[in-house]
């Protein structure tokens, strides 16, 4: 069977969940955003806070941002900040390749303070981005407002961003960060798409994807808003899944009824307008996403997880064998989702787990995440 993206004749998947900023669409709000970000770079301000509801685009829009950096900027990613202080400043060294070795606080603040000063007197910069930032405990935010005031005479030696969802700004708002809320200088919200934002995004990526000899039927944008309420992730995830209705039925347009029946399989619905309820659904969706992509491709042609593993004992790398692969915080198939692979992502392979699970290590462009993942989705060539 052909792969639907052959069908459609896309160069690309048009609707892939993870970030990548080839794809990024400037929408006001993103735009706003963006700018916000290299004023802080100009202006070499302490703080910039980014605020977005879940599949706003936060993470694309700082990816972006990354993307454009001047080779004298340094900058430390920092993705599932649930850290104490010292676990956060071992994990900022890391990311600048600092050898930490452990230590107390002191001694990881001097080591940070240190390199600041080295890279200030190369004329380099450095950031620290924070992605999830709702998720620091408030002692580790008050440790941040203490980075920041690490400066020369004239400059600030380090400047922060935090992404993070709208707890993120609540907690901000307490009395207990009134300082640190003080030294923020930039602070944005990304909102949702409008109705005509999200067809032109809809159109972007398709167009940026090849477009193929799709077709839409123009009434599907106005179902897809109602059911998306504009939020870029769920817009993906229903084109997606609307991709494959149509595939499935061997109808090269996408119609309402595709539309409905995408919403309906995720659990969406019209009448609940609320994001809360939009992102349950979707994480339910997710949790179930990587066995879709096994529908389009063979089993036969690939390793039994037995022998992925025993060749990803001696090579330590292996490869993502599906359009999808949830990477998760334990290895049971209900533990909440770290990250999602995409096909042909690289692991490497750190232990065995219980019956095909394995805990995994991928390497991304800045960033390291760690999780467990099936490796019955594994293949290792």
């Amino acid at each position: 069977m052909r792969d639907y993206l052959e069908f459609f004749g896309f160069k690309d998947d048009p609707f892939k969940i993870t970030p990548d900023s080839s794809y990024f669409f400037l929408s006001e709000a993103h735009q706003e955003a963006l700018s916000a970000l290299r004023y802080l770079l100009e202006t070499e301000e302490g703080f910039a806070v980014v605020i977005g509801e879940p599949g706003t685009g936060k993470t694309l829009t700082v990816r972006k941002f990354v993307e454009e950096l001047p080779e004298n900027i340094r900058y430390a990613y920092i993705l599932f900040p649930n850290l104490s202080p010292e676990e956060l400043f071992e994990a900022i060294l890391e990311d600048l390749n600092i050898k930490a070795e452990g230590g107390t606080k002191n001694k990881l603040f001097s080591l940070l303070r240190d390199y600041l000063i080295e890279s200030r007197s190369k004329g380099e910069k450095v950031l620290v981005i924070i992605d999830e930032a709702q998720n620091l405990p408030i002692e580790t935010l008050e440790e941040l407002r203490i980075l920041s005031n690490l400066e020369t005479r004239d400059t600030k030696l380090l400047q922060i961003i935090l992404l993070g969802q709208p707890e993120l700004e609540e907690k901000l708002n307490s009395s207990a960060l009134r300082q640190l809320k003080q030294r923020i200088t930039v602070f944005t919200k990304l909102r949702n798409f409008s109705e005509e934002e999200t067809r032109a995004y809809t159109e972007y990526r398709i167009s940026k994807a090849g477009y193929g000899n799709l077709r839409i039927n123009p009434k599907v944008y106005k179902k897809l808003y109602r059911y998306s309420l504009g939020i870029p992730r769920v817009i993906n995830i229903l084109m997606e899944r609307s991709l494959m209705a149509a595939f499935v039925e061997g109808s090269r347009e996408i119609k309402p009824h595709h539309i409905d029946r995408s919403a309906e399989s995720i659990g969406l619905r019209v009448e609940r307008r609320s994001f809360s309820a939009s992102y349950i659904m979707l994480t339910v969706f997710l949790i179930t996403l990587a066995g879709i992509g096994v529908f389009f491709y063979k089993q036969s042609i690939f390793d039994s997880p037995k022998k992925v593993i025993q060749k990803a004992e001696r090579s330590k790398k292996v490869f993502v064998r599906v359009q999808m692969l949830n990477m998760r915080e334990a290895p049971t198939p209900n533990s909440p989702v770290v990250y999602v692979l995409k096909e042909g992502d690289p692991l490497e392979i750190l232990k065995k787990g219980p019956e095909t699970w394995v805990l995994a290590r991928f390497k991304g462009e800045g960033f390291t995440v760690e999780g467990w993942v099936n490796s019955k989705y594994l293949s290792s060539q």
